[in-house]
């Protein structure tokens, strides 16, 4: 009988030809490399496997209408800023420390869902975490003070670890390379309708009832979700490009840190925990900059908000499309765009946060999202290509872990600090800051890619 196939490195993202990509495998692998072949030591190097449309679709409508449920219940809390602030009497430093805290609880459990979801399934895993969630979320509706508020934000946050360090790996199984910056920016999507729902429907129930039933009502959704995610397979790791390991193999903890031992995804990951530090503080705290700088009251204030995120809805999958057919295949060219469209955000939301005009800041915020909307999927795209498949929830996983623990602990401590001190209006302009110095580690990222390509 032949001796199967070993492994080889999975295509990554295509910053340059092969023979530098070796090089960029052997740099950051090599203390490591038994420790890779163990994770996926015999493969059967076969075409890829995607499946069909009637058994991947389905799934990815699901995944995605649980991530935008998932998204509405981390920002549901945005749209009720106001009235919570009055009815608790709570500081921008105190919402500061309730998204520190959430964002805390995140950390510590997206490594923990990773080893569950290697150990277990990833369905098992994501279903148990989406119960935690979803109860939490409705349970914030029974918040007395800071105290309890920051209770069951923690356990929310906690919960929603899972998703984001799953779903990325999960859909990279079920969709080839030609198709996954697509699926990705629909992925992405989710952050924009679930905000968008939060700040609407949010705004809209605590206008007409109170924050409480706000609460409660949008943290039910996700046990339905939950329940119909049960009767969905869950795929191969690596089928989609071909990789299918013979034998199945539990990831380790030192196999699982190596990750960090790869030049691109660790750039990456420093961007684009700067990059959601921007997004946390620019657009987490519109609501409440409207109604403080420009009087607007807490309904209308998110019902802009709301309208913003639902009109620049279609730049994600377009911007995902146009990057998939003329980008992906280009030195850098993900990289590139990336940080073009987090300088434009940092632009446009600068000129509309100063300026004096309701007008012009409504219409240069929206301008601001659309931009760093139309090329949001690469973000997940770059996390799950420069990794081997076997790695790809752990990828995920950590980079929630960085990119949240970055954003969420130090960017809204650090926006509640100024604003208790000079101002929201003064505030807020760390949001435009972070856009500009995460195009700075993205530029480095496309211009080494370059200069590789040009040794070799």
């Amino acid at each position: 009988m032949p001796r199967p196939l070993r492994s080889e490195p999975p295509k990554m993202l295509r910053f340059s030809n092969r023979r530098t990509l070796n090089r960029y495998e052997d740099t950051a692998m090599s203390s490591t490399a038994t420790t890779l072949s163990s994770v996926t030591p015999h493969v059967t190097n076969q075409p890829a496997v995607t499946g069909t449309a009637l058994s991947r679709h389905p799934a990815l409508v699901l995944l995605l209408a649980t991530g935008t449920v998932c998204a509405m219940d981390n920002m549901v809390l945005s749209g009720l800023l106001t009235p919570i602030k009055a009815d608790l009497h709570l500081s921008d430093a105190a919402f500061g420390s309730v998204s520190s805290a959430s964002t805390l609880a995140g950390i510590l459990g997206a490594p923990l869902f990773a080893v569950l979801a290697a150990r277990f399934s990833r369905r098992s895993v994501l279903v148990g975490s989406i119960v935690l969630w979803s109860l939490a979320s409705a349970g914030s509706a029974l918040s007395t003070g800071l105290a309890t508020l920051v209770l069951w934000r923690t356990l929310t946050s906690f919960g929603m670890a899972a998703y984001q360090g799953i779903v990325p790996g999960w859909l990279a199984d079920l969709y080839n390379r030609k198709e996954r910056n697509f699926v990705f920016s629909l992925f992405m999507l989710r952050n924009k309708l679930g905000s968008a729902l939060a700040f609407g429907v949010g705004g809209w129930i605590a206008a007409h009832s109170n924050w409480h039933q706000a609460f409660f009502l949008t943290g039910l959704p996700g046990l339905v979700l939950g329940f119909l995610l049960l009767f969905v397979p869950e795929p191969v790791p690596g089928q989609s490009d071909g990789h299918v390991p013979a034998v199945e193999n539990k990831i380790s903890w030192k196999q699982q840190f190596s990750v960090f031992r790869i030049v691109p995804y660790t750039t990456h990951l420093i961007a684009l925990s700067l990059f959601f530090s921007g997004t946390i503080t620019a657009q987490m705290w519109l609501p409440a900059f409207l109604h403080r700088v420009h009087g607007l009251d807490n309904l209308h204030a998110t019902g802009f908000a709301f309208s913003a995120l639902m009109l620049t809805l279609p730049a994600g999958p377009v911007g995902g499309w146009l990057t998939g057919r003329y980008l992906a295949g280009r030195t850098g060219a993900i990289a590139a765009s990336l940080a073009v469209s987090a300088l434009l955000a940092s632009v446009l939301f600068t000129i509309g946060f100063t300026a004096s005009s309701l007008r012009v800041c409504e219409v240069f915020s929206l301008l601001a999202i659309a931009s760093f909307g139309a090329t949001a999927g690469s973000l997940t795209t770059l996390l799950v290509e420069t990794v081997p498949p076997a790695l790809r929830t752990i990828s995920g996983s950590f980079g929630a872990m960085v990119a949240g623990g970055a954003s969420g602990l130090f960017a809204p401590w650090l926006l509640g600090l100024i604003s208790d001190h000079a101002g929201l209006a003064q505030a807020i302009l760390i949001g435009p800051a972070f856009y500009a110095a995460s195009s700075i580690f993205w530029i480095w990222l496309a211009v080494h890619a370059k200069n590789d390509s040009k040794k070799d």
